[in-house]
């Protein structure tokens, strides 16, 4: 089973004023490539997906067309949130987006929740457990 873990996507980000998401949708051309160059079957995408918790519709837009992509092209994603990210809106829908090959990891409940992934045809598993960034001061009270 072939894995590429990447992290710190940070769409959306600018420096000094000057946006990045016209370089960004080429790291998202070269990402793609990758998958279907080399069949790669899981694609792992740790945390600050986004530069920041509320990014423009753009932004959005890209990190949609990136997980289409990934997907036609045969791979599964798992994504978990980060501390730039908002855990909320990024893990929004994921119980049907789970049906479509992307696994969302952002709350505290998904962490015991391992993906299964099988490899070849002899019945082993690969368990995936995305660990997204918890803020502290919102699960202190249940971390006990």
């Amino acid at each position: 089973m072939k894995l590429l873990h990447t992290s710190d996507w940070h769409l959306g980000r600018s420096f000094h004023g000057v946006g990045m998401l016209e370089a960004q949708r080429m790291f998202v051309d070269h990402l793609e490539k990758t998958v279907r160059e080399h069949d790669v079957e899981v694609v792992l995408i740790s945390g600050d997906v986004y530069d920041r918790a509320l990014p423009a519709v753009d932004v959005v837009e890209l990190f949609d067309e990136a997980l289409e992509r990934l997907t036609v092209a045969g791979a599964q994603v798992v994504v978990s949130s980060g501390n730039h990210d908002s855990a909320v809106r990024l893990g929004f829908g994921g119980r049907l987006l789970e049906r479509g090959g992307v696994h969302l990891r952002t709350r505290l409940e998904d962490i015991p929740r391992p993906i299964i992934f099988p490899v070849g045809n002899r019945g082993s598993e690969v368990a995936v457990y995305g660990l997204p960034y918890l803020e502290p001061r919102l699960v202190s009270t249940r971390l006990g």
